[in-house]
């Protein structure tokens, strides 16, 4: 998220701050594409990852003459900030 809020930064600066004229770049152009490139990273890291694992197992209690059971168990984890 740290880059983000540093593209945002810069986009802003050149944006806003910088009147620089130059007849091969336009400077507030590209601190606006730099500040949403800045947004989206930052949004994409607010969202946190999601991991989702599915465990599948065959139990059978009481020896081999009873049928197995298969037991499926979904565990979802999420990291958040």
């Amino acid at each position: 998220m740290g880059v983000g809020v540093l593209l945002a930064v810069i986009g802003a600066i050149l944006t806003f701050a910088v009147r620089a004229n130059t007849s091969v770049i336009n400077l507030p152009v590209v601190g606006i594409i730099l500040m949403v490139a800045g947004g989206a990273l930052i949004w994409h890291g607010s969202k946190g990852t999601h991991r989702k694992k599915i465990v599948t197992r065959e139990e059978n209690p009481g020896g081999s003459t009873f049928p197995t059971n298969t037991v499926r168990q979904t565990i979802e984890e999420r990291d958040v900030d």
